[in-house]
């Protein structure tokens, strides 16, 4: 069953990715650090992909 779940932490990490840069597009660096729902919803990001990670590292150790 966990094999088939690999294109899916995947396909998580990439959305995840995807969503953390669109978020950020268009803002200077100032107005990331003075934008905390932003910050928030980049960190929440970074969360998936590093749970996604996580699993693909403890489930699919040969393709980690």
């Amino acid at each position: 069953m966990s094999e088939t779940r690999l294109p899916d932490y995947l396909d998580h990490m990439r959305q995840a990715a995807t969503d953390a840069c669109d978020f950020v597009d268009g803002l200077s660096k100032e107005d990331f650090l003075h934008d905390k729902r932003t910050q928030q919803a980049v960190v929440m990001s970074l969360i998936i992909i590093g749970e996604a990670a996580t699993k693909i590292m403890d489930r699919h150790v040969d393709f980690a």
